[in-house]
């Protein structure tokens, strides 16, 4: 493992704990989760990215919970989006929630919502580096590192997004998933975007 890394698995072990005890489930996305589902670090990571079931409800517990265990933490309404920190390991969160089977996925609040199946995320947690943590699935994670439109039109690629893509080719390929299949699936609505110009974001972002 990284050195550096030791803080986030840290960090994934407090997550688990506070979920836990709150009753609800925090997935990972993002660079980590890509990790993750490979089983081991493959780069040095700057943050954390997750989302949590139903956040808006839980706020004021999760908020005292990690401030209890000695993190700063921020909470952003017009986003629905806590920040925890605790050194400069920063970890963010987002909300989602199950309805019909669908999961929606609050990336900038009431402004940014992805819907794919639910039944992608974990239902059972992973055991990272004696962490257990869950995340958004294969299929999800393939098909955001391949989308990112999905969130945001000016996202660019970045070498470390490429070798993450190139991870998750070899799991997908592993398992036999259709990757057309997998964009059936996904779609989201951002006004956050169409407001600041973006033309296209008025509609849904569909990707088949």
């Amino acid at each position: 493992m990284i050195d550096q890394n030791q803080k986030f698995i840290d960090k994934l072990k407090d997550i688990y704990a506070v979920s836990e005890k709150l009753g609800i489930k925090t997935y990972i996305w993002g660079g980590i989760a890509v990790d993750i589902l490979n089983g081991s670090f493959t780069r040095e990571h700057g943050d954390l990215d997750c989302f949590i079931e139903n956040l808006d409800e839980n706020i004021t517990e999760l908020i005292n919970r990690y401030e209890t265990l000695g993190y700063q933490t921020q909470y952003f309404p017009d986003f629905w989006m806590l920040t925890i920190k605790k050194g400069d390991a920063l970890a963010t969160f987002n909300s989602v929630r199950n309805v019909d089977g669908i999961a929606h996925w609050y990336h900038a609040g009431p402004r940014g919502t992805v819907f794919f199946p639910f039944d992608w995320m974990d239902k059972e947690p992973h055991d990272f580096y004696g962490a257990k943590a869950y995340t958004f699935g294969i299929e999800m994670a393939y098909t955001l590192k391949n989308n990112v439109r999905l969130i945001s039109p000016e996202w660019k690629m970045r070498d470390k997004d490429k070798a993450d893509i190139a991870i998750l080719d070899q799991i997908i390929a592993a398992r036999g998933i259709n990757r057309e299949e997998l964009l059936k699936n996904v779609w989201s609505h951002n006004p956050y975007w169409y407001a600041k110009g973006y033309g296209d974001y008025f509609f849904p972002i569909t990707l088949k």
